[in-house]
């Protein structure tokens, strides 16, 4: 009963690999481009972020 459990947890684990790309390790370069413009007159603001941003004005 444990080996066919070991066994199905290994395979799960091997179809999510498989499915789900990693994010570049320390070994990895990351091979992406990003580019980001904004323009704004007035009061305008700009608010810009590569990952999650959480502004708090109002």
């Amino acid at each position: 009963m444990k080996s066919q459990i070991a066994d199905v947890v290994d395979e799960s684990h091997r179809i999510l690999d498989e499915s789900i790309p990693s994010p570049p390790g320390k070994d990895q370069a990351m091979n992406t481009t990003i580019r980001m413009r904004a323009e704004t007159s007035g009061r305008g603001r700009v608010h810009q972020a590569g990952r999650d941003q959480h502004p708090t004005e109002r």
